[in-house]
């Protein structure tokens, strides 16, 4: 590997767009190809980013198999990820790739299956990890604040009064070709769930419905809202709330253990904790360190952290992540997509379902 990391992103949408700007924060990092399924699009991220060298391809393929790269991000719709990453693992390179990482199980664990056989670093863009308050409540956990862990659970209320995000984004709203709401949205609380408590599902009953927008000529949102009640390991239970709303927005996430409570509000900005000393919630501190930096956005920020942490792991030759611990890899990926196809496997069978 050259001492400058190459890096050819494949998608130049909004995710896409982030991991250019990311990668082009970092020393020795440079953006020297770009792929999009529409051109001019990949072209306008080039012009912006103004790195020299940088080649737009016409095709993914050629991008991978002659593209002077060292790693390849995939930033593709969901449905266009297996095949640019197991060609991109066969020819040697380190690999980033957007959540959800597949539509179906067979996908992801072929992914993960030629990454075995890669032996390089990959890694899954679970980015609200990195978000400020799931930093403090990763920490407070292990540090034993609320003791044992009882129950998590997590509420997204998604405020959408038109139809103009989701129509750019079909796969948000279909299940015949995606997860829809899920693998865009709950697959991030089913993962942090597993980050935060360390446990892992074992089972869960799950309702999903379609909902509308009908303040937008009655737009569909196939599988937008639902509800998840899961048994984790450790004895610890889950339940997982998700529906658009005209409404008031929130996303918030509850940790309850033996000795106390920790409150994740606004996105992961802010986070109280409650224990039996206390009459009333405190709230933590959020160091500097895991801060969005002034001028930055928070989520231009959660994937700076996560990208910064892929490549110390590449420079490093951490394929395992042991520097890097909350770099989730590959194998997150498809914890994710097994959780998912339990939870449709259960509002199929009105039953449980094992993960």
């Amino acid at each position: 590997m050259t001492e400058t990391l190459r890096i050819g992103i494949l998608g130049a949408g909004w995710a896409g767009a982030s991991h250019a700007v990311a990668y082009a924060q970092l020393p020795n990092v440079a953006v020297t190809a770009l792929w999009s399924r529409t051109r001019a699009r990949a072209a306008a991220l080039a012009a912006h980013l103004q790195q020299s060298g940088l080649r737009v391809y016409d095709h993914w393929q050629d991008l991978i198999e002659q593209g002077e790269v060292d790693v390849i991000s995939v930033a593709t719709p969901p449905m266009l990820r297996r095949e640019p990453v197991e060609m991109a693992l066969f020819r040697g390179r380190h690999l980033l790739v957007e959540k959800p990482m597949s539509v179906g199980v067979a996908d992801a664990q072929a992914m993960v299956t030629a990454a075995g056989a890669a032996q390089t670093v990959t890694a899954t863009c679970f980015n609200w990890r990195y978000a400020p308050a799931y930093q403090v409540a990763w920490r407070a956990v292990r540090e034993g604040q609320i003791g044992a862990l009882r129950d998590v659970r997590t509420e997204w209320r998604i405020r959408a009064t038109t139809r103009d995000f989701f129509v750019a984004r079909p796969w948000m709203t279909r299940m015949d070709i995606a997860n829809g709401a899920l693998g865009e949205g709950l697959a991030h609380d089913f993962d942090k769930a597993r980050f935060l408590t360390g446990s892992e599902f074992t089972r869960m009953v799950s309702r999903i419905t379609p909902v509308t927008i009908k303040q937008d000529g009655d737009y569909l949102i196939d599988g937008g809202r639902s509800a998840h009640l899961a048994e984790l390991t450790g004895g610890v239970l889950g339940g997982f709330y998700m529906t658009p709303t005209a409404g008031q927005d929130e996303w918030r996430l509850t940790l309850i253990g033996d000795e106390g409570s920790l409150l994740i509000t606004d996105a992961g900005q802010h986070i109280t904790r409650q224990r039996a000393d206390d009459d009333q919630p405190v709230a933590l501190a959020i160091p500097a360190s895991d801060q969005a930096p002034a001028g930055t956005d928070l989520m231009q920020h959660i994937w700076n952290r996560l990208i910064a942490d892929f490549v110390q792991a590449i420079r490093r030759g951490d394929v395992a992540h042991r520097s890097v611990p909350h770099l989730p890899t590959l194998t997150d990926g498809l914890r994710s997509e097994e959780i998912i196809a339990a939870a449709r496997a259960s509002d199929a069978s009105g039953c449980w379902v094992a993960v």
